[in-house]
């Protein structure tokens, strides 16, 4: 009888334990969606775009003149972006959400230019183990970039389908977090509150400032990233652009460390200021002209 009793119940936990696997690889299965949704997108428009490239250029007979007026391509260029961020911290089990951006650059050299880019957005993730909580971010960040041109820079042919790039830099994150209990959804720990003050910027820690009552969290970053972008024409460009950010804070998941006590620093910074989350983006880059005689 006890032999049974014990097998019944080593099945019990069997088929408990396969369906917690289930559960876990259906989470994976559905953020992997959507990184494989944007990359079907982006390669299927890059493969239609490249084949009308090549039928037009392919019928077309050139036309040359001592008059006709050409535009040069200026320095200057915007960029649209738009994409999915990943958080990796305490509440990593992925939740992935979207966030959106413009930037303004400028070519310095052959292969180095300068950029100011702005994005918003929401960061999200959750963890059942130990936490059992789920987190909502939303942010505004300001970077200023400086991007190498890999392609233009040792390339010999005087234009390229592809370029890619590399770039780094420095911004300002401004977010607020929440953390919610995944069963009941009620507010577990929050990033900021009306005792919140503002932290000397750039600081590990340090004693808050200001008047109490931030509703917005500031935070230094420095992103990472490389970008790959196939020239339509001479002035626009399609683009995969994957940014990884370092953010110098702790509480960008409203979660310090293994620990349940609300991160929101009314007295002091975090000491693990560690936080990380990437942005996988299609972008669209628009290469301002100016008029010029041949």
């Amino acid at each position: 009888m006890y032999s049974l009793i014990s097998k019944r119940i080593a099945l019990v936990k069997y088929i408990v334990n396969q369906d917690i696997l289930i559960f876990l690889l259906e989470i994976h299965q559905h953020a992997m969606k959507h990184i494989y949704l944007i990359l079907l997108v982006f390669f299927g428009v890059l493969a239609s775009v490249y084949a009308q490239n090549h039928k037009t250029k392919a019928g077309s007979v050139r036309k040359q003149s001592s008059h006709i007026r050409s535009k040069e391509i200026s320095r200057f260029a915007i960029t649209a972006k738009g994409g999915l961020t990943q958080f990796y911290g305490e509440l990593n089990e992925q939740d992935m959400v979207g966030s959106y951006g413009l930037g303004v650059s400028g070519r310095l050299t052959k292969g180095i230019s300068v950029s100011l880019d702005y994005s918003a957005g929401k960061i999200g993730g959750q963890k059942i183990t130990f936490f059992n909580s789920y987190f909502i971010t939303e942010y505004n960040a300001a970077e200023m970039i400086a991007k190498w041109n890999l392609t233009k820079q040792f390339s010999r042919k005087k234009e390229d389908l592809f370029d890619v790039s590399v770039y780094t830099g420095v911004g300002v994150i401004f977010f607020n977090s929440n953390a919610y209990d995944v069963d009941t959804d009620g507010l577990q720990r929050f990033s900021n509150s009306e005792t919140s003050k503002r932290n000397q910027l750039f600081l590990r820690w340090g004693n808050p400032r200001g008047r109490a009552g931030i509703k917005k969290t500031h935070e230094r970053i420095i992103p990472i990233g490389s970008a790959l972008d196939y020239n339509l024409t001479e002035r626009l460009k399609i683009g995969m652009d994957f940014r990884f950010y370092l953010v110098r804070t702790d509480k960008l998941d409203a979660t310090s460390g293994q620990r349940l006590t609300n991160p929101e620093e009314a007295d002091s910074y975090s000491t693990t200021p560690n936080d990380k989350f990437s942005l996988l983006s299609v972008t669209l880059t628009y290469c301002f002209a100016k008029s010029g005689r041949q």
